[in-house]
């Protein structure tokens, strides 16, 4: 019985002590075999990982603070003031004085046509002047004697009245005495009354031609002066026929070659302000929305930077891009002339407290990619989700998926995308 009953009381004891050391021991196994996964898949990864050589690569840190978003575009320096030199008179060119690149000024003689067609036109206008400036004087002269004839028979007239005057009046006493007859004294009046009336007519004669007269030699001069004006047109078509600048500035290009014909209106040069500069920007039309007149402006010359703002942008799309007139607020620096390349980059906006990288090669803004960052494992760098905010010239924005002082490579990765991680070797 008692053993029997030891027995029975040996057996739970026994089962009891198996029953916790059992669960220790796998416990421990399952970490012992996590442990060694991790480190095989970690020796895997970094033996699977394809090597980058660090020279090849274009690594960029994680960096937080005020992000300037810029637009750049290449262009040239034109001339804010153009004169186009254009033929006031239909000739022949003669002689090309000057060559483009050379400082011209108003006395500046740039070319010399010709025109014989012109010059017998002159002489034949100075012809018909001549002749109308004399039958001009002739004709004064002839009104003056007429008026000097139309004055004395005035005069005469006036005489003959005060004559007819003083008669009646010395023959009334004498006609109120019955000295001289009635029939007599009227006659005496009627004469008086008609040499009134002939004083009357004389002047009415005399203030009438004087308006013909006037007449007359308006009409003599208005033809004198249409002549006078044909001569100076003429004269004024053949100093013409001398080109030179309507300003001071440097001749940009010469249309004509010698012995071509050019008609009136044609171009002949065209000369610019050295001084006078304004920048024309070829911007992508991707990044012009952003641009608004006033924006800052910095030129970069080659020979030194020049500020200014935008100050046109062309509603036209030409091969892509958008021109973008700057005008020049700053001091050129010496050298500067027209045509002369220039790099302009605009400032956008600034975004105060933010993340941003350099830009990655191909990376867009406002979009989401994957580049690689570097791990703590020296040497080793995965692939990761990267979302990505607004871009500028050389650095872009970034929303998630990096923290301040993170390390990514932003040169072009694209054969290495179907990994998840590669290794960088010195």
């Amino acid at each position: 019985m008692y053993t029997s009953l030891e027995k029975q009381m040996d057996v739970p004891v026994n089962q009891t002590k198996r029953h916790f050391k059992k669960p220790n021991v796998k416990l421990g196994a399952v970490v012992l075999v996590l442990i060694a996964l991790a480190f095989l898949s970690s020796r895997y990864l970094q033996s699977a990982a394809p090597t980058v050589n660090q020279s090849d690569i274009w690594i960029s840190s994680v960096k937080q603070g005020n992000f300037t978003r810029k637009v750049r575009g290449v262009g040239v320096l034109a001339p804010s003031q153009i004169r186009w030199i254009a033929a006031n008179s239909a000739g022949r060119v003669e002689r090309v004085l000057v060559k483009p690149g050379a400082l011209v000024t108003t006395e500046t003689v740039i070319a010399e046509l010709s025109n014989p067609d012109l010059r017998n036109r002159l002489q034949q206008a100075r012809w018909e002047l001549d002749a109308a400036e004399a039958n001009l004087l002739a004709l004064e002269a002839q009104f003056e004697e007429e008026a000097l004839e139309q004055e004395l028979r005035v005069t005469q007239a006036r005489m003959a009245l005060a004559s007819a005057k003083l008669k009646e009046k010395a023959e009334k006493p004498l006609a109120e005495k019955n000295i001289i007859s009635e029939l007599d004294f009227a006659n005496t009046q009627l004469h008086t009354e008609q040499a009134e009336a002939e004083l009357a007519i004389r002047l009415q004669t005399q203030n009438r031609r004087t308006q013909v007269v006037e007449a007359r030699l308006l009409a003599e001069q208005a033809n004198v002066r249409k002549y006078r004006n044909m001569v100076k047109l003429y004269d004024d078509q053949l100093a013409a026929l001398t080109i030179k600048s309507d300003i001071d500035g440097v001749l940009q290009q010469v249309s004509v070659d010698v012995g071509q014909r050019v008609e009136v209106g044609g171009n002949i040069a065209r000369v610019a302000r050295p001084d006078s500069l304004m920048a024309e920007l070829q911007i992508q039309e991707n990044r012009v929305q952003d641009l608004q007149l006033g924006l800052p402006v910095t030129l970069d010359t080659r020979n030194g930077l020049v500020d200014g703002i935008v100050k046109r942008i062309d509603p036209r799309v030409s091969n892509g891009n958008v021109q973008v007139d700057v005008e020049i607020t700053g001091e050129l620096p010496s050298g500067a002339r027209p045509d002369l390349s220039v790099t302009g980059t605009i400032v956008v906006e600034r975004i105060e407290d933010t993340l941003y990288i350099d830009r990655p090669a191909g990376a867009a803004a406002l979009s989401d990619t994957r580049l690689f960052t570097l791990t703590d494992d020296i040497g080793l760098a995965e692939l990761r989700n990267i979302k990505l905010g607004k871009a500028s010239v050389s650095s872009i924005q970034v929303i998630a998926g990096l923290q301040p002082g993170d390390t990514v490579i932003v040169s072009d990765m694209t054969e290495f995308n179907q990994h998840k991680a590669i290794k960088i070797v010195q």
